[in-house]
């Protein structure tokens, strides 16, 4: 059975034997067959089916249907079988992904005397022996599932590492024995060793200096080899399956990490991964910093990334609802299985949602972002009851008809915004810099509180012929920019555009930095100095911003100043050039004030003034969702700017609204999201 992704109207469908499916999807930790029977009866027709033995960071098992790798080449499949009948016989007509732990089990840890993957991937990623025994499991378990179940299976998922997510992080890029071994091979030098924590970790300005080139070497190392192994269990599944199946895993979580994690976690590699022919498919949660009423919704990763290569992004919801319990009441186990508590309190529940009308704010507001961009999602029943009310089931059902009512609508993005970020330019940044804590992770917030829809690309994505219908491009963090690249951003970022510049665009070379490169790119001079320059002054008002080595500023008296530091030099500048406007902030995220009146001055179109009222736009709607929380009289409705007169209908609440002078009003409800269609 033929499975692929079809894009079609601006979204991407699964075709399953010549049919169209909605990416819409279930997963759960505790699978049975009532919460297969509710998701299945709301009409998902795609469920994730997790098979492992591993004892999870909660201290209970991923899965209670047990183990299926025993031993050296011994495999059970009893436990894969039992899970998937169980599925089977509650969804009838559903199609399932069978989702395959590869870390080192117990038995293999204490027979081999190697790492524990789930805990320190990298200092096995390069064990052969590992990899064949765990690529030899793959290929087993997918081939009884193919036998007996193949044509019930659209695709598999590949787990490992901490919270099978393909993190490395308790490892801190520590060298071991093995890890040893595999540096030498992927440098050539038997002689070379990797450095030391202390070496790795080690403070100072936000940029390596050139005298680390072995801290640049070996964080590049950590993170390939990473990926490197996910790309060898995906090539081996791929063709075990004869290409026939979507292969997907969790990975790319460029956005979230932080500062130190997003370095120790292994993520930075993601566009090999991303792009591989051998990936369909990544997940990642729901952006964990973005979880309250009042909050936008956000993605991990570079989700145009994907969309461009024809590749299925799926938005996990694992949101603490209403009914999420307190606590685990599970024997807590350790990693060898032995018992060491009764229960324990889960994570997040003293922050879940309160009551039904929270936690369906939530999963509407997440649906409208994923509708809007084109994006997969699953509801993730993490340990049973979850979604275990009238109303939260009522509202998945009604999310899918909602999708099957607007699929031969045209969803296709309207955003005249590109951002363009990149994993790669981080190997340059110290692990005590705040950038990626403070420009990756906060973009996404203040992108948000904007009003202005928006496209978050991967740099290497601006080779692509789609991203020249953008007015405005953002480059977030390139801080070594190569000559293709700057090819690719003259012929197709150019002639009446906008470029806005972030920090330290191509700052950084191998052996050394130069300020010079940043004036040659952004098309200003640019001057650095000994010393911070203290806050960003912009329109009168002070706002704080992050200070580290290397301070700049703008020294160029044909620019025009845009925003000053507190010392009295151009902080933001604007200066034309070949037909080109080039925007340059010397600082790392600008603030919202200065934003916007950027978008404004490049003729961007924006639905909302107010900072906590976030848009989900594309061609078929106008999504919604108010976050606002003043319960004054004047602050009742909010306005959202759609451009023309009409009447709209809400298709989530119900209701009609009608545009005066290309304003709407709506309003202020328990209900805070709205899916705003008109009659054409």
């Amino acid at each position: 059975m033929k499975v692929s992704i079809v894009k079609q109207n601006g979204e991407h469908l699964i075709e399953i034997g010549g049919r169209l499916y909605p990416p819409l999807s279930f997963k759960s930790f505790r699978p049975n067959p009532r919460n297969i029977s509710e998701f299945y009866e709301a009409g998902v027709r795609l469920f994730s089916v997790l098979s492992s033995g591993i004892i999870s960071g909660l201290g209970v098992p991923y899965s209670r249907f047990g183990e299926s790798w025993v031993g050296d080449g011994e495999y059970d499949f009893t436990p894969v079988d039992r899970q998937l009948d169980m599925f089977i016989e509650n969804a009838p007509e559903a199609y399932f992904a069978p989702m395959f732990q590869l870390d080192t089990r117990g038995w293999y840890i204490k027979k081999h005397g190697v790492p524990n993957s789930f805990t320190h991937l990298s200092q096995i990623a390069g064990d052969e022996d590992y990899r064949r025994a765990a690529a030899d499991y793959l290929r087993a378990v997918v081939k009884h599932c193919e036998e007996k179940y193949g044509d019930r299976i659209y695709g598999y998922f590949l787990l490992g590492g901490t919270t099978t997510e393909w993190f490395s992080d308790f490892d801190y890029e520590e060298p071991n024995l093995i890890k040893e071994a595999a540096y030498r091979r992927y440098m050539g030098d038997d002689s070379i060793r990797l450095p030391s924590r202390e070496r790795l970790e080690r403070a100072g300005g936000n940029f390596l200096e050139a005298s680390e080139q072995d801290v640049y070497d070996a964080r590049r190392f950590h993170a390939e080899l990473i990926s490197d192994l996910i790309l060898y269990f995906a090539h081996e599944l791929k063709e075990t399956v004869n290409y026939q199946k979507l292969v997907g895993l969790y990975f790319g979580y460029l956005f979230e990490l932080g500062t130190p994690r997003l370095h120790n976690a292994g993520h930075l590699d993601y566009e090999r991964v991303f792009l591989s022919p051998d990936i369909d498919m990544i997940s990642s949660p729901s952006s964990y910093a973005y979880r309250s009423q009042t909050d936008p919704s956000g993605f991990m990763v570079t989700q145009k990334t994907l969309w461009a290569h024809d590749k299925l992004y799926f938005l996990e919801f694992d949101h603490r609802t209403h009914t999420t319990p307190d606590r685990l009441d599970e024997p807590i186990l350790n990693e060898f299985g032995n018992q060491i508590y009764d229960s324990r309190h889960f994570p997040g529940s003293e922050s879940k949602c309160k009551n039904d009308d929270e936690s369906i704010n939530l999963m509407y507001r997440d649906f409208l972002y994923c509708q809007s961009q084109g994006a997969a999602m699953w509801w993730f029943d993490m340990f049973d009851g979850w979604f275990r009310s009238e109303r939260m089931m009522a509202a998945v059902k009604h999310m899918l008809s909602l999708e099957e009512r607007l699929r031969g609508a045209d969803k296709s993005s309207v955003a005249e915004v590109a951002i363009f970020a990149e994993g790669e330019s981080m190997y340059h940044v110290r692990k005590s810099s705040p950038i990626a804590s403070t420009v990756l992770c906060g973009l996404r917030r203040l992108l948000a509180s904007t009003g202005v829809p928006y496209d978050i690309y991967s740099i290497s994505d601006a080779a692509l012929p789609a991203v020249r219908e953008y007015k405005l491009y953002i480059f977030v963090n390139q801080y070594d920019l190569s000559e293709h690249t700057k090819r690719c951003i003259d012929e197709n970022c150019r002639e009446g555009k906008t470029l806005l510049w972030l920090y330290a665009p191509d700052y950084m070379k191998r052996g050394g930095c130069s300020v010079e490169r940043v004036s040659d790119i952004v098309g200003m001079r640019v001057v650095e100095s000994g010393c911070a320059h203290g806050d960003i002054v912009y329109d009168g008002r002070s706002f704080a911003s992050p200070a580290d080595d290397p301070y700049l500023s703008v020294d160029d008296s044909s620019a025009r100043p845009l925003a000053h530091w507190q010392d009295g030099k151009f902080a933001a500048a604007e200066k034309q050039c070949c037909g080109v406007k080039n925007i340059y902030f010397c600082g790392m995220l600008p603030p919202r004030e200065l934003l916007r009146r950027i978008f404004d001055e490049s003729g961007i179109t924006s639905y909302s003034d107010r900072p906590d009222v976030y848009v989900y736009v594309n061609r078929a709607f106008i999504g919604v969702y108010n976050a606002t929380e003043s319960d004054a009289e004047s602050e009742s409705n909010v306005i959202i700017k759609v451009g023309r007169n009409g009447v709209y209908h809400d298709l989530i609440g119900g209701g009609e609204f009608v545009s005066v002078d290309g304003h709407l009003s709506l309003p202020r409800r328990k209900l805070r999201a709205y899916m705003l269609v008109t009659d054409d």
